[in-house]
């Protein structure tokens, strides 16, 4: 199974906002992550052409010390396997079974990298917050819409007020009621949605606690946010609807239900069973009568 090293998770994360030699040298890494396991920083930054001062300062700007701790950490994780860096992409003369695999291993790989960007404290403080909401605004639009109606629906199962509304100008009438003890929970793979920016903004102004899933953490939502929680997908620009994008954020987020439901099992046991009832189908008179 392919498992992104959380090095070039680090590094695709910052990607967007890289720039001239910072971007040819995480081009070099991503290309050939085994190579840079066994190379000196002064090679990199020649086949880079690049100062070598530039290589250690490019690793401090993805959260290592240096050139020889980014080393360490991509070789503890990418020697036991094999890494496929990209996602494998299918065309139109796959057979059958090979756009089954591909897609099997493109999910798979995404549920693992996600997971494992899964922060303890990010996920606590984000429970937190939401289950001392007095209500919880959701943002999302598009795919990320879906999803935001998706964990309303969990949200309501477990006792929650959450709110949210697929139409943008309907979103911010609703944003415009926040008040400092509600909490605004934002969806946007790439963090640059204007709709749900804007609304999260409109929020913080409020002094309302925001948590994004995101999959940039220095997108223009993550830096907003109060709580960002991560997803790992290497979903393109140009896609059928968002696929791996969904599916990450939904792991990401039903992660986040399970934990807020285990923080007071008792109360989620009683809500999710009653609602429950209120969906079975209810008896007909016949069948009331009937011994």
């Amino acid at each position: 199974m392919n498992i992104t090293p959380k090095c070039l998770l680090q590094i695709k994360h910052v990607y967007p906002d890289l720039a001239g030699k910072y971007r040819d040298i995480a081009d070099y890494i991503l290309a050939g992550p085994e190579k840079i396991v066994r190379r000196k920083a002064r090679e990199i930054a020649r086949a880079c052409r690049c100062d070598e001062s530039l290589i250690i300062r490019f690793c401090q700007k993805i959260g290592y010390s240096g050139f020889s701790e980014l080393k360490m950490s991509l070789a503890a994780e990418f020697m036991p396997v094999r890494i496929a860096v990209a996602e494998q992409e299918s065309s139109p003369h796959d057979s059958f079974a090979r756009i089954q695999r591909n897609f099997l291993d493109n999910n798979s790989k995404v549920l693992h990298d996600t997971v494992s960007l899964l922060n303890e404290r990010a996920v606590e403080r984000a429970a937190r917050m939401l289950s001392g909401a007095k209500r919880i605004f959701l943002l999302g639009a598009g795919a990320s819409g879906i999803v935001a109606l998706d964990v309303q629906a969990k949200l309501l199962r477990l006792g929650f007020n959450a709110i949210f509304h697929q139409d943008g100008d309907f979103g911010r009438l609703f944003c415009g009621l926040i008040e400092p003890d509600d909490a605004v929970l934002a969806i946007s793979f790439s963090g640059a949605t204007p709709a749900v920016c804007e609304t999260a903004e409109m929020a913080r102004a409020k002094k309302a606690p925001v948590i994004c899933v995101t999959n940039y953490p220095h997108s223009r939502l993550a830096r907003m946010a109060d709580v960002k929680l991560l997803t790992a997908s290497d979903e393109k620009v140009f896609r059928l609807g968002a696929m791996t994008s969904r599916i990450a954020q939904l792991l990401a987020l039903d992660f986040l239900m399970i934990y807020m439901a285990l923080q007071n099992m008792a109360r989620s046991e009683e809500n999710v069973l009653r609602t429950h009832e209120m969906l079975r189908p209810s008896k007909t008179t016949d069948e009331v009568r009937r011994p």
